[in-house]
Parts: C-alpha cells; structure tokens; sequence
C-alpha cells in the first residue's frame, strides 16, 4: 500500500512539474514570437555589405539596414533603405533624379547612418527642391569616390566630394595608401546569406541570446588598453610649425590612429617620409578623379571632414578612453595643414577645408559639447547636416 501511495505522490510530482514546464515554456515562446515582431532588427536584410565589380564593397542592393545609437548618442533607431545599386535612398520607392544637378560622394559622413534620410544635409536639400543623388559608405577613400562617381556617370552636373583624413592616414587600414599596398580585386558578391545563416540572425536577435549576452558579460569583464589622453594646445593651428610635440609622445601613441592626425596638425616640414608619400599617393588618387570628373563634361568640388577632435568638446566618447585615439575633450587637432598642402598641390580643384566653417559655429554657439559630433559615434550630428545643408544651399546657388 506504502508503495502504491509513493508512486501516486511521485506521479502528481511530475504531473505538477511538467505543467510548470509546459506553461513556462508556452509563455516564453509566446514573449519570443512578440519580441520577434516588434524587435526592430527583425526588420533588416540578412545581408547588408555586398561586393561590386565597381566598386570593392557598399551597402546590398534594395537592403534594408537597421542601427540602435549608443544611449550617449540618442539610443534611437534609424532605418536605412537602398536602390539597387546599393546607394542610400528616402525609402525602398524612391528614386534619385535621373539628371542631378548636385552630386555628393564620401564614406560614413555621407552614408549618415545615425539619422534618417530626411534629416541628412542632401536628404535636406532635396526637400528643399534641389535635384540632388548622394553616395557614401564607411570607410571609402578616394579610389571608391572615383569608382562610385564612374558608376553614377551623370553628366553635366557638379560633383561634390567630402574627404575625412582616414583617406589618407597611413596606419589606418582603410586609407589610400593601405588599399595600394593590398589592390583587393572587384568581384560582384550579392548573393543573399544561407539558410543556416539566417537562422542564426533570428537566434541572435532573440530574447533567449540576449539573456545569455547579459550572462556573459557579467561573467567575462574584460579590461580594454586605453591610451593617456593628452591636454595641450600644441596642435591647434597656430603652432602648426612646432614639430616638437610629435617627438613628445610616448610609443603606445605614435603606434596609434591618432598620432597620424597629429602628424598632419603640423606643418608638412614636420612630416615624415611613409606620412608624404600617403598624402602624394591620394593626390594622384585625387587627380585620377579630377580627371574622370572632366570626361563627365562636370565640375567638381572637394571638401575636408575635419574630425571631432579639431574642436573642443565635441566627440567626447570617441576621442580618448580607447586604443586608438588620445586627445582631450579640450584639445584641438587641426586638419588645416593637410587640407592646405593638397590644396597646394591641386591647385586646378576647388577645395574646401570646413574646419573654419564650424569654427565659427563654435564661437556662436553656447551649451555646445557634443552638438556637432555624436559623443561616441564621432559622426555629424543631424545639427551639423542641417547647417551644411544651409552652406551648400548658399553656396549652390552663387
């Protein structure tokens, strides 16, 4: 009898646990099938970087991407949607005029993935009535502008291209000198991803990864090498012929990506040999370009991004506090003897330095940390690309 009331009570146990497991389990698929069609990375392609042979690599063609700002940078989300050459558009309808009147070309500060479309200096412009096709993806250099400028091959028009130093430093892994160093071949890569792989992207996007992400984190803290950032006003312009301050740098700095644009705050006397040739290798980039801009029967116009860090308090997450870049939140970095140099040695191309331009938006503005650059991202911010969009405005139509 004793066993039989053992085997009753064993048996009401499980019964009792299986059903706790059923509805725990009932409830959690019901919470995954929510956050999969409310988590707005759901919504993204499965493949958003393809290959061209025209160009090394740039957004998937009709993708749609998905990104999350930090929290510093606003922690909003912002769609991204492409045509099918991969170039950004308004929304997966839209198209760019056939005939532009103003084309725009650059990496990361064009493609402007921070913000949505309408909020970006040419998404502006084309509100404003401007016939108008822009271009950019992270980290192209000049070989890419000249490649997306021939694929684009408007004619007749006036084409404006946004240079950021990363072009040119040499120890970046994506600058001109670096992609000649290599002369990785154009191949034609669209294909969509693997079944396998995109089950994977569901898993990754689930609630079951999160909780686990979270698990590990907790468990596996790892400190980053940072380097020490520096507090000085011997790289600003007006000591730009101090070669000095470049020798006073310790090793972990000169190893660094920043030490390439304190290099080139100076004056080009104060550069060394592998920072000359990188910056003469961009110029015939740049002169290539020139060129193929000419066979278009257009003109063009090349602007330089100042960095964050050309200007006080403005990308203050990014600048310091890594192992790339070590400037203070009230250091200044000037781009001006760079941008004057390959003014200098192209002296048949109009070229812009907007260093000045946001200079002045600094000395007008009060509450100003952060308001031009995202804090940890380092990009424009949509203030920025509005007020770029009033400059080109005005200057477009002189």
């Amino acid at each position: 009898m004793s066993i039989v009331m053992s085997w009753i009570k064993d048996k009401k146990i499980f019964y009792i646990l299986f059903i706790n497991v059923f509805v725990f389990l009932f409830l959690w698929l019901i919470a995954e099938l929510v956050s999969f069609f409310t988590n707005p990375f759901n919504k993204e392609s499965f493949r958003i970087t393809c290959n061209y042979d025209w160009v090394m690599y740039n957004y998937c063609p009709n993708a749609i991407d998905v990104k999350k700002n930090t929290d510093k940078d606003g922690g909003n989300f912002v769609y991204t949607y492409t045509n099918d050459i991969g170039q950004r558009v308004k929304n997966p309808s839209a198209k760019y005029a056939s005939n532009p009147d103003y084309v725009f070309v650059g990496d990361s500060f064009v493609q402007a993935e921070e913000m949505d479309f309408s909020e970006t200096f040419y998404g502006r412009l084309s509100n404003a009535g401007f016939q108008v096709s822009a271009i950019g993806y992270s980290s192209w250099n000049v070989i890419e502008y000249r490649e997306a400028i021939n694929k684009l091959a408007h004619e007749n028009t006036n084409y404006h291209v946004f240079l950021m130093p990363n072009d040119i430093t040499p120890a970046y892994y994506r600058s001109v000198y670096k992609e000649k160093l290599t002369s990785p071949v154009r191949r034609i890569d669209t294909k969509d991803v693997s079944l396998k792989d995109k089950v994977l992207r569901i898993y990754d996007n689930s609630l079951a990864k999160k909780l686990l992400d979270l698990a590990n984190v907790q468990s596996k803290k790892t400190e980053v090498a940072t380097l020490k950032p520096i507090g000085t006003n011997l790289f600003e312009n007006k000591h730009v012929m101090d070669c000095k301050p470049l020798l006073e740098l310790d090793e972990s700095q000169k190893q660094s990506l920043g030490f390439d644009y304190a290099v080139f705050s100076k004056h080009h006397s104060c550069w060394s040999q592998l920072h000359v040739d990188a910056v003469n290798q961009a110029v015939e980039e740049l002169e290539l370009l020139f060129n193929d801009v000419k066979k278009l029967n257009s003109t063009l116009r090349i602007y330089m991004i100042p960095p964050g860090w050309a200007f006080v308090n403005q990308n203050t997450g990014g600048r310091k506090g890594n192992s790339y870049y070590f400037f203070d939140d009230m250091t200044r970095v000037t781009t001006e003897p760079l941008s004057m140099y390959l003014a200098e040695r192209l002296p048949d191309i109009d070229f812009i330095s907007l260093e000045s331009l946001i200079s002045k938006w600094m000395i007008e503005c009060t509450n100003c940390k952060d308001l031009f650059y995202y804090p940890d991202d380092g990009h424009w911010t949509p203030e920025t690309h509005r007020r770029i969009a009033d400059y080109l405005e005005h200057s477009l139509i002189q």
